[in-house]
């Protein structure tokens, strides 16, 4: 698991990111690594984000990768603990 990929999200992630974040998703899943998603400028996340994370962890465990949530605001990181995502996901 040497390679590393960084995902910008967006500052709205929800049903209309879903289309960026997969093919974004889907580019770093070319090489087995990190994915981190880095949450600077991250506000809202709704539970079609949530549900985007969900599947977008099965599929980096299903090819030896793992995703990162890195610089989360305290709002969108109280919604994802709410919802458990820290049990799946590495979130710093």
């Amino acid at each position: 698991m040497s390679n590393s990929a960084v995902i910008r999200m967006p500052k709205r992630f929800d049903y209309s990111s879903s289309a960026d974040f997969n093919s974004a998703i889907a580019s770093a899943l070319e090489h087995p690594g990190i994915i981190t998603l880095d949450c600077i400028e991250l506000e809202y996340v709704d539970s079609a984000g949530i549900g985007l994370l969900v599947m977008s962890q099965k599929k980096a465990q299903s090819r030896n990768s793992k995703l990162v949530m890195i610089n989360l605001k305290a709002a969108p990181k109280e919604i994802l603990n709410l919802a458990n995502l820290q049990k799946i996901i590495d979130i710093r």
